[in-house]
């Protein structure tokens, strides 16, 4: 995407956001504005790094009352003309928008599943999960039953697909777009995320492999995950408008719910 397209990607966001009949402390509306915060960001980053190209072709011009800030200026002609400083400044940049956007994404899927889901429509999907376990207690007295049932409810953790499905099937004929698409893109988004954020990049796990516009994904257990083909450094921002459009394809399912405020005093980003 070119500068002048993300600029317009940009404004063209804001005023959607700016239209959104949600108030002003919904997480869904929420989620938009920290995706855009996260879109805004990264296009600031890129536009420093064309200015760091103009100012080392001497396209900058310093006049005298900040001439004695010009050396420090011509440094930043490094991050663009260096190779490895270059690489870093968009590792840096992708790095930061898949956190932003895929914390916004992740949290907006657990609120919004907190609101809808029942205690015992978290009971079940606990169970669903551990099915193994619970058939093996089945012989155990009532009492050793009930004290392992209630160690699991309590200690459970909802994988994030879980919590997206169930919020899915309370509309599926709304949901716009291929869900088990958008499925397996989750499925490769968490753990692209886990790889970049939590074990510098090493993936654990079984086998995978994704493949996303001409760019190839391949995680192997206990080694750096490598990415293939494309050598388009807006990849990342093209992952993070994917996950802003797959919360635009899931709206519909929870269209008819007037409010779903945060579980505080509702301080967000708006």
């Amino acid at each position: 995407m070119t500068l002048d397209s993300l600029l317009e990607f940009t404004e063209s966001f804001k005023q959607e956001i700016l239209q959104m009949e949600l108030h002003s402390d919904d997480v869904r509306k929420s989620f938009f504005g920290l995706v855009y915060s996260g879109i805004y960001d990264y296009y600031i980053g890129r536009t420093a790094y064309q200015i760091c190209e103009y100012i080392g072709t001497g396209n900058v011009k310093f006049d005298e009352e900040i001439y004695h800030f010009r050396e420090h200026a011509h440094r930043l002609y490094e991050i663009q003309h260096i190779g490895k400083l270059s690489d870093g400044y968009y590792g840096n940049l992708n790095r930061q928008i898949t956190y932003t956007v895929w914390t916004s994404f992740e949290t907006t899927i657990s609120l919004v599943f907190d609101y809808l889901a029942t205690e015992e429509n978290t009971i079940e999907i606990i169970k669903s999960m551990n099915r193994k376990i619970f058939r093996s207690i089945e012989t155990l007295p009532e009492d050793k039953q009930s004290v392992i049932t209630k160690t699991l409810i309590k200690t459970s953790f909802i994988p994030l697909l879980r919590k997206f499905n169930f919020i899915v099937k309370r509309n599926p004929e709304l949901y716009v777009g291929d869900v088990s698409s958008d499925r397996e893109f989750l499925n490769f988004t968490n753990k692209m995320r886990n790889c970049l954020i939590h074990t510098n990049g090493v993936y654990y796990g079984n086998e995978y492999l994704y493949e996303f516009q001409g760019a190839e994904f391949r995680f192997r257990n206990g080694e750096v995950f490598e990415q293939r083909g494309t050598k388009s450094r807006d990849i990342y921002l093209d992952i993070s408008i994917k996950l802003k459009k797959i919360i635009e394809n899931l709206m519909p399912c929870i269209a008819d719910i007037n409010h779903i405020g945060y579980p505080d005093d509702g301080q967000n980003a708006s």
